[in-house]
């Protein structure tokens, strides 16, 4: 038996095989499939993964970018434009005739990260993934914060600045518009993330200024976060999250904004450790968690 989890990207699928244990088993990517043929290469890939371990699909999760109600439906998908309450679950288990969860791709790769990763043994735990946008997983009391809808965790669109940036939501201020990957280039006139992070590890004092302006927005968002939420620890992960370079300017920058210790001790503030296969774990884990 094996549980197979679907991370949705915007360019491409990646499929993961747990075995009983929890290892990875294979791994399989693919294109991501225009608007909702995406249902279909969803469960072609389930299928495909599950002949070449050799062992039944039992179940299936699937992380979906944007926002997904409680039950399945895919409410809104940025990079999927032709997706609109769309009811993936209830599709997905009617052509595979397995157990199937979908749920938000932050919130999947934060169970991983919680279950298997930097966030093991913390019963109250914020996962934030930056890379494009922000996203987030909210773990409180050991338990995974959805809200009444299941749309908890949207944190890239609290508003920091009023009237501010311009979000593809529609909205202005939104914290991803100054704390994103792409707040990021747009800070350093074109640079990517990736290349400032190398300009600031060769001691480039332009690239340094950037990072610690774009640090101080990554800061405001998380300690708005921290009370609210009261974290034990604060996984940073994503594309541009997980660096080490990153964390350290962010942890700076958050020391600065956090009271004194001896009045609010501070969350630990640390990097993620599952990669770009988190989503698709989570996912997988999620789904496995229906069969139990």
């Amino acid at each position: 038996m094996v549980a197979i989890g679907v991370d949705v990207g915007g360019t491409k699928c990646l499929a993961v095989a747990l075995g009983e244990d929890g290892s990875v088993l294979d791994s399989l990517t693919l294109p991501t499939a225009e608007g909702i043929g995406v249902v279909e290469e969803v469960a072609e890939l389930c299928t495909a993964l599950a002949r070449r371990v050799g062992k039944a699909a039992t179940s299936l999760g699937v992380g979906m970018p944007g926002t997904v109600s409680r039950d399945g439906v895919v409410y809104l998908a940025p990079h999927l434009p032709d997706v609109r309450q769309l009811p993936m679950r209830e599709l997905l288990a009617s052509k595979l005739n397995i157990p199937v969860v979908v749920d938000n791709d932050a919130t999947c790769a934060g169970v991983a990260e919680w279950k298997k990763g930097a966030a093991q043994n913390c019963n109250d735990a914020l996962i934030i993934t930056i890379g494009t946008g922000i996203g987030a997983a909210l773990i409180a009391n050991g338990k995974v914060m959805r809200g009444h809808h299941g749309f908890a965790g949207e944190s890239g669109h609290h508003i920091v600045v009023y009237g501010g940036e311009e979000c593809p939501c529609g909205r202005r201020g939104c914290w991803e518009q100054y704390a994103s990957g792409t707040a990021l280039r747009r800070m350093a006139n074109g640079v990517s993330g990736e290349e400032v992070l190398l300009r600031v590890v060769k001691e480039d004092a332009e690239a340094q200024i950037v990072l610690e302006e774009f640090a101080s927005w990554v800061a405001l968002g998380l300690f708005n976060l921290v009370n609210t939420l009261d974290p034990q620890v604060i996984v940073l992960g994503g594309g541009l999250g997980s660096s080490a370079v990153l964390r350290h300017f962010v942890a700076v920058a958050l020391s600065k904004q956090m009271p004194p210790a001896e009045l609010r001790p501070a969350p630990l503030l640390v990097t993620a450790q599952l990669g770009p296969e988190a989503g698709a774990i989570g996912a997988a884990l999620l789904g496995k968690a229906v069969m139990n």
